[in-house]
């Protein structure tokens, strides 16, 4: 049985609850076949006492209702047809009809009806409480449980389909993450490709100026530049794979795509309030997940709550970046299968775990959302690449 089957199910009765019902309903059959064999007058057996014998032996054969539920209903039926022992037959019937085809419940539901609706059987075992109504009395167990059975397949239905779509979101979900780990490969593929490019690319001009360069350093360099070739090409066959066919991802954002980011958000509409220090200077991984996490709250902002301002906070020390976007709530519109579900944020969450930071985002009491994002740098000082091209042009 599956997790969330065991959860419908035990929404409805706990196992305790279960059992306790069933030992009380099994007493209940007991005290009520018994007292009708040893106070009334039906059937065969004219004994009061061979009467209660016969009722004790087909009330003791219920428990096995679960493993053998028709042998059960046949000699239960048996029991009804020649002492009017009715209640013993309920159960059994019901136990067909939950636990066997539909057709064997009608079947032998119909194999107890037809003698007990024939008239001279009936005055045959001395039928007297069905004399009336022997269809209406028979039909209660096969009625019920159809009820019940049909209850039981509808809670299954549910459950698995819960199941399913549990296990598409988290499909879903890491889809989103694998996709989102691909595409920070492709990017600092691009970046480091480019670092290793110029130190081989001036690795060769140092080796060039030979009359210059001591031997034991001209080695030396050209050891480092084999090195760094082969590094590069080692980087490029792994992380090739993980291109697309859309072309190369573009290189880190500039210092300058920020602004640019924040300007094109005010001319969709939304207006931004920031007081954002610059990233130049800091590692090419850290300011493109800055840039990503910015881009990513001013869509959320202009998706979700169009027309209210966003209030961008982007603090750079030597330690570390803290990214605050806080704006209004909006009302989301509602969709017909269900609430609008973004994936945004999970390849946010799974870039900034990349670089080992925290990501938190949530509403606040005054109906307000706020996007709050910290990431660690490096203490080491990253030179950008124009400053290697100048340092090697010396």
């Amino acid at each position: 049985m599956s997790t969330a089957e065991r959860f419908v199910r035990r929404a409805l009765l706990t196992p305790p609850q279960l059992r306790l019902l069933l030992a009380a309903g099994f007493v209940f059959v007991v005290f009520k076949s018994l007292r009708a064999a040893l106070t009334e007058q039906a059937g065969l057996l004219t004994s009061p006492a061979a009467s209660a014998v016969v009722a004790g032996v087909l009330c003791a054969v219920l428990p096995l209702c679960r493993r053998m539920p028709v042998p059960v209903a046949a000699v239960t039926g048996a029991g009804f047809l020649l002492e009017s022992q009715v209640w013993p037959v309920f159960l059994a019937l019901y136990g067909v009809t939950l636990w066997r085809p539909r057709g064997t419940a009608i079947a032998l539901t119909g194999a107890v009806f037809v003698p007990a609706a024939f008239g001279p059987f009936r005055e045959l075992v001395g039928m007297p409480q069905v004399v009336l109504f022997p269809c209406a009395i028979l039909a209660v167990p096969l009625a019920v449980g159809l009820a019940v059975r049909s209850q039981r397949d509808l809670a299954g239905s549910l459950a698995r389909q819960l199941e399913h779509l549990e296990a598409a979101n988290r499909l879903r979900d890491e889809q989103v993450r694998m996709a989102e780990r691909a595409r920070i490969a492709r990017e600092m593929h691009d970046v480091l490709a480019h670092r290793l490019s110029l130190l081989v690319l001036h690795t060769g001009v140092l080796q060039r100026r030979g009359d210059t360069v001591p031997e034991p350093v001209r080695e030396r360099l050209d050891l480092l530049r084999t090195t760094s070739a082969h590094a590069l090409d080692d980087l490029r066959d792994l992380l090739g794979a993980l291109r697309d066919h859309e072309g190369p991802v573009p290189l880190a954002p500039t210092a300058d795509d920020l602004p640019a980011l924040i300007a094109e958000s005010e001319r969709a509409g939304t207006r931004v309030r920031a007081r954002t220090d610059d990233l130049a200077g800091l590692p090419a991984a850290v300011r493109l997940a800055a840039h990503r996490i910015v881009q990513e709250a001013l869509t959320n902002a202009r998706r979700h709550a169009p027309g209210t301002p966003v209030d961008l906070t982007v603090t750079v020390t030597r330690t570390r970046v803290a990214i605050r976007a806080e704006n209004e709530c909006g009302a989301a519109p509602e969709r017909r299968d269900g609430p609008s579900r973004g994936y945004g944020l999970v390849g946010t969450a799974e870039r900034v775990a990349a670089l080992h930071g925290e990501l938190t985002t949530g509403r606040t009491g005054d109906g307000r959302f706020v996007l709050t994002a910290d990431l660690p740098v490096s203490v080491h000082p990253v030179e950008e690449p124009s400053a290697l091209s100048a340092a090697a042009a010396r």
